[in-house]
């Protein structure tokens, strides 16, 4: 049977920050429970970025010895995770376009900025 936490006892209404999820994951451990269920019900608030690192900490994590499920989503937090779920295999695009630019001074360095700026 999986234990079930109510994150909003642990954490709080209104999930903000990346660094609750190091918080509640340090909690979970400490159980010591090899499987959780996160109750969700009275959660009023997420942002992105919390949402971010929870899927990478619980989700994302299949090494994880510890097996996490949700509970009572709402619609909106639902869409919050589906988006984040969405960009999590991107293979982010790094342009290797541009060009080496040798400055021997300040004044050459001034004057290419300036040069910029027009």
């Amino acid at each position: 049977m999986s234990a079930i936490i109510d994150i909003t006892t642990i954490l709080s209404s209104d999930l903000k920050s990346r660094s609750a999820v190091s918080d509640l994951s340090l909690f979970i451990r400490n159980m010591n429970e090899k499987s959780v269920v996160i109750d969700f019900a009275n959660v009023k608030f997420v942002t992105r970025s919390f949402i971010d690192e929870f899927y990478n900490t619980f989700l994302k994590n299949k090494s994880s010895d510890i097996k996490v499920s949700l509970a009572n989503v709402s619609e909106d937090i639902q869409m919050v995770f589906d988006a984040v779920s969405q960009t999590q295999n991107k293979e982010k695009k790094v342009s290797e376009k541009g060009s080496v630019v040798k400055l021997n001074n300040f004044a050459e360095v001034s004057s290419y900025l300036n040069g910029l700026l027009i």
